[in-house]
């Protein structure tokens, strides 16, 4: 029996979303949701699904169809208007693209919705589904580098000289809206696989955060967030440090764009891990010269005062970023046919939610923010709010006006 498959939101993620469906015998889109039906025309013939019918609003379609899952690709402001409704439709699973809501009343709304109507319920993960990134892990869990000390997760951003700003990053996107957004497009939308590769690396949650993050771009970056973690009875400190860099002078590794970069010290060694979201022969950021050369091999190990690396041989299809979403997916409907737990789960997200906030109250009070002071009852007590996405498009502008004095 097929799984039925709802899309509600085409927009640009839709397009990594739909990859793990697509050549799945056990699932099939039936329906998608967008209210630009031009968009959801072009979606459909792109992928070939002409037998998707098509909605312009979600109750119709929730009304009209039962789905097994549907993936929630909509703005953050939308995500709880949207599961919530999923969930009393009595939708089987339900996937919500991170981050989980724009707060913790909304993600508790989703968990809540979820749990009364027996739904079961994922916020969309993909990062930890990447080849590289398993491969790694099972070198950790195996005691190559020893016990896990610090990580430090490099996000490196930039754009050609001259190159005009991505649509995403601009005064017209819902992602620099503060109210639509909730956060800002880099330590709060793109930060929140950050925040996860770090928690699932280390296996810990996060106890304390300090961050700065530059108010004079259209971004939320630069930004450093640095990370006590949570400790066990049996271990030492350990530490987790969150970059965003970004320059208006670097073509990373096109135009524009970004990618990833993982440092993870051991007590035995250190080991680095390069690229993920532009590796291989992803064809967004063609041609990548890094993933061609030995200079960046997807992992390398210093031990024992040797170098050794890992995946020399990895194809660049198998290093392309897109693999983790069709595993992503396909994981998730496992868990929907067999039962079990998917990647994050609803309280995990939530989770992931709290450091995220953490990261902009911080850099918003100059201080460090202990994770008790990020919970539900405190955010109604409004002991703390997101004032800022620390996204100037202001300051970009002041800035072009002096150089041309």
């Amino acid at each position: 029996m097929q799984l039925k498959i709802g899309f509600i939101g085409l927009g640009a993620i839709s397009n990594e979303n739909v990859l793990g469906y697509l050549d799945a015998d056990e699932a099939q889109i039936v329906a998608v949701c967008d209210p630009n039906e031009d968009t959801a025309r072009q979606w459909r013939q792109r992928w070939e699904l002409p037998q998707a019918t098509y909605y312009r609003d979600h109750e119709e379609m929730l009304a009209a169809e039962q789905f097994d899952i549907v993936e929630i690709l909509t703005p953050h402001d939308l995500h709880a208007v949207h599961a919530v409704a999923c969930a009393e439709a009595n939708t089987r699973a339900i996937s919500v693209q991170k981050p989980m809501a724009t707060t913790l009343r909304e993600c508790d709304r989703i968990i809540a919705a979820c749990r009364e109507n027996g739904v079961r319920l994922k916020i969309y993960e993909n990062f930890v589904f990447y080849p590289v990134y398993l491969k790694a892990k099972h070198l950790i869990d195996q005691g190559l580098i020893g016990e896990l000390m610090s990580i430090r997760i490099n996000t490196m951003g930039g754009i050609r000289e001259g190159a005009a700003w991505p649509w995403c990053w601009s005064r017209l996107s819902w992602r620099t809206d503060l109210e639509r957004a909730g956060m800002g497009p880099l330590v709060g939308d793109d930060g929140f696989h950050k925040f996860s590769l770090a928690r699932w690396f280390m296996d810990r949650d996060f106890e304390t955060v300090s961050a700065w993050i530059d108010a004079d771009t259209p971004l939320d970056a630069p930004a450093y967030i640095r990370v006590r973690l949570k400790r066990r009875p049996d271990d030492g400190p350990k530490y987790a440090q969150i970059d965003f860099s970004f320059s208006t002078r670097m073509a990373l590794p096109s135009d524009f764009w970004l990618d990833d970069f993982i440092e993870i010290v051991g007590e035995k060694g250190v080991m680095w891990i390069n690229q993920c979201s532009a590796a291989g022969d992803r064809e967004l950021f063609k041609p990548c010269a890094m993933s061609s050369s030995p200079v960046f091999p997807p992992i390398a190990v210093f031990i024992d005062g040797k170098v050794t690396t890992y995946l020399d041989d990895m194809s660049p299809a198998e290093r392309n970023w897109s693999t983790s979403f069709v595993a992503s997916t396909g994981h998730f409907m496992e868990v929907v046919k067999a039962g079990g737990d998917p990647v994050l789960t609803g309280e995990e997200g939530k989770e992931i939610m709290r450091y995220v906030m953490a990261a902009y109250v911080s850099a918003q009070q100059k201080r460090d923010i202990h994770l008790d002071e990020i919970t539900s009852a405190t955010e109604v007590q409004g002991k703390f709010k997101i004032m800022t996405n620390f996204c100037s498009f202001e300051g970009v502008e002041r800035r072009a006006r002096e150089s041309q004095n």
